[in-house]
């Protein structure tokens, strides 16, 4: 029986596939998906339906997700309805459309009952899951971003994010590019970041970028996936 943890799927359901055969996923194992299964790729409502079906696989709230919420509220404003069209929606929102109305109830049903952070106690250590970053209330935890040496907010917990790809903490935007150029033609790829507050595990899924990479890690050990 293990844990692992995943984060910002991005619609990339043969990605997230291959991970589950990699890690050799079964009934007895559980899988923590930290937010933004929709978006970007083509497969996120697919991916929701199937996670909804899956009972030890245990999913949060991401931004992209309450955007969702927001867009299809009878009371959405427009700044709502903008804001998650030009984040990648078009994708999710096709796909959403099609279902029967009877699915899409059960698809926005299920967001609503997501929590923004789950904490664990694995093998006596323990872990604070969240989308973006701790916060105290639902649209901080899954809309901050953290620094590259944020102090950890939850003392006594390791804390594990995602939503802020590992590539978006190396600043200025000059070291960024030199960082990311430089895995490109080594033939590398994003790795999990590992800082003093925090563990970021948003490796670049569902981006146009070839060092991306949907990452995994095992909360037993810490041990590293990647897809």
């Amino acid at each position: 029986m293990a844990h692992y943890v995943v984060a910002d799927v991005h619609g990339e359901a043969d990605r997230f596939h291959a991970m589950l055969e990699k890690i050799r996923f079964c009934a007895d194992d559980t899988m923590y998906i930290l937010g933004d299964v929709v978006d970007r790729g083509p497969d996120g409502i697919t991916l929701l339906q199937e996670i909804m079906q899956t009972p030890n696989m245990v999913m949060l709230l991401g931004n992209h997700e309450y955007m969702m919420l927001q867009y299809f509220s009878p009371d959405a404003s427009g700044e709502e309805i903008r804001r998650w069209n030009r984040n990648g929606n078009a994708p999710t929102k096709a796909s959403y459309l099609k279902r029967k109305a009877r699915e899409q109830r059960a698809i926005l049903e299920y967001l609503q009952t997501l929590p923004t952070h789950l904490e664990l106690t694995i093998n006596g250590r323990n872990f604070y899951l969240v989308h973006g970053f701790p916060a105290e209330n639902v649209h901080d935890e899954v809309w901050l971003r953290p620094s590259m040496d944020a102090p950890n907010p939850k003392p006594g917990f390791q804390v594990i994010v995602g939503h802020t790809k590992v590539l978006s903490l190396i600043k200025p935007e000059k070291e960024r590019i030199a960082f990311a150029t430089d895995l490109e033609n080594r033939g590398d790829h994003l790795k999990i970041y590992h800082g003093p507050g925090f563990i970021d595990i948003d490796c670049g899924c569902g981006y146009e970028m070839p060092i991306k990479k949907l990452a995994c890690i095992r909360l037993e050990d810490m041990l590293e996936y990647y897809q």
